[in-house]
């Protein structure tokens, strides 16, 4: 076997390392063993207990001094989950002791990506950063936390088996309306049923509150003979606002309000129409006035959509404001006031004035009878009725005088003729 090595071979520098490092681990074998041999000895000649430390003391500080046995690293404090809310910034603790020459990582555990290994980033997302010291406490720091960072993060060590731990964040979202799934304004003819849709999102899930704009109270009518709510209630809970017979009266906007205690609370504004056609009607139908003097005509109608609202003298006739006529027009919501007012009253303008209404699902219209309160023969609408029981003033003076006359036969006519015009009128 010797004949198989050169001379050259021999004394290479790369052999005579490996034959030095060989006698020194033999060197080393040796005094491991007496060192043990002599722990021993010594523990067998007095008290174990009073031994134990100083022979651990002993094989940590050959530990050191061979770098042969190394304490394995433990976790200090479990990782402490975390509750953010959107946009806000988030940490997660990772505390190790002895770590040595092993390395901690941070992983996330729903889609396995490393983030972080010892002291360096490896992700790509810009939002996560490291922060360490003492080769102990390794924290990860998230800005500007979104919903997708919400789940578990491990830290774990690089032990043979592996150790780890894993702390949680959960990311609180606010409410945020959907438009898919969610009502926008809505029209609806009178009498037909409705219902109102709003969907949100957000976590924890948005609760939804319904209130009318003007906080007037929603009444939603009847289903099957019950009702649905009280008719006094101004706020309604549920992504569904069903209301039965709709009339005009539900007219309006209303706010669909999402909320889930993370700010802001969103709402949404959603106008319900309800088509009608127009309802008219005049306050006073019979006005006296005295000429030279000026008078208001007022006119109320309710229609949706919105009417054509006019005054006239004759069905095809528009009275446009001028210096002797004035229309004026309010208008608020489905309803309409419109005043005419007349100038300097003459007696040409006396007589039957119209209101007039039209929309696209039909028309209406009214009058008021303007008169002259000077004229005392001026029949009124009870006269005009048959059902009035009162007599002129120029009646009652020829009666006067009739009866002062000292006739007793004609005071006894007058009388008979009393009694029968009264019959008469109880009559018809």
């Amino acid at each position: 076997m010797a004949r198989c090595f050169n001379r050259q071979t021999f004394d290479t520098p790369g052999l005579l390392m490996s034959i030095s490092r060989l006698a020194s681990f033999e060197k080393a074998r040796k005094q491991l063993r007496r060192r043990r041999t002599d722990i021993i000895t010594r523990a067998a000649a007095s008290d174990t207990n009073a031994w134990q430390p100083r022979r651990a003391r002993s094989r940590r500080l050959y530990s050191n001094k061979y770098n042969l046995v190394e304490a394995e690293p433990e976790f200090a404090e479990p990782i402490q989950n975390v509750t953010v809310a959107t946009g806000r910034d988030a940490q997660l603790s990772c505390t190790v002791e002895n770590l040595g020459t092993y390395r901690a990582a941070w992983i996330k555990v729903e889609t396995k990506a490393i983030l972080t290994i010892h002291h360096h980033i490896i992700t790509r997302n810009y939002r996560i950063s490291l922060s360490h010291s003492d080769n102990r406490n390794f924290i990860l720091q998230i800005r500007n936390v979104q919903a997708a960072d919400k789940g578990g993060y491990m830290c774990q060590i690089n032990t043979v088996p592996m150790k780890s731990q894993v702390g949680y964040l959960d990311v609180l979202v606010p409410p945020d309306i959907l438009d898919q799934g969610s009502s926008s304004d809505v029209v609806v003819r009178e009498g037909a049923n409705v219902t109102l849709t709003c969907k949100a999102g957000g976590y924890p899930t948005p609760n939804i509150t319904w209130r009318r704009e003007d906080n007037e109270p929603i009444p939603l009518g009847a289903w099957q003979g019950q009702k649905v709510t009280d008719p006094n209630a101004v706020t309604y809970e549920g992504e569904v606002l069903s209301i039965t017979r709709v009339s005009r009266l539900h007219t309006g906007a209303y706010l669909c309000i999402a909320a889930n205690g993370v700010p802001p609370s969103v709402s949404r504004r959603i106008i319900l129409h309800v088509h009608f056609p127009p309802v008219l009607w005049i306050p006073n139908q019979l006005v006296g006035a005295v000429a030279g003097r000026d008078v208001n005509l007022d006119c109320h109608t309710e229609a949706y959509p919105a009417s054509i609202n006019y005054w006239g003298k004759r069905a095809n006739e528009m009275i446009i404001t001028n210096d002797k006529m004035q229309v004026v027009t309010k208008e608020r919501t489905y309803k309409t006031h419109i005043r005419l007012t007349i100038k300097n009253l003459q007696p040409a303008d006396f007589g039957v004035y119209k209101c007039f209404s039209k929309n696209s699902l039909g028309s209406t219209e009214g009058s008021v009878r303007l008169y002259d309160r000077t004229k005392e023969h001026i029949n009124t609408v009870e006269d005009e009725k048959g059902t009035s029981e009162k007599d002129s003033p120029q009646l009652r003076k020829e009666i006067d005088e009739e009866t002062n006359s000292g006739h007793p036969g004609n005071h006894f006519m007058w009388i008979l003729l009393f009694l029968s015009l009264a019959m008469f009128g109880i009559t018809t």
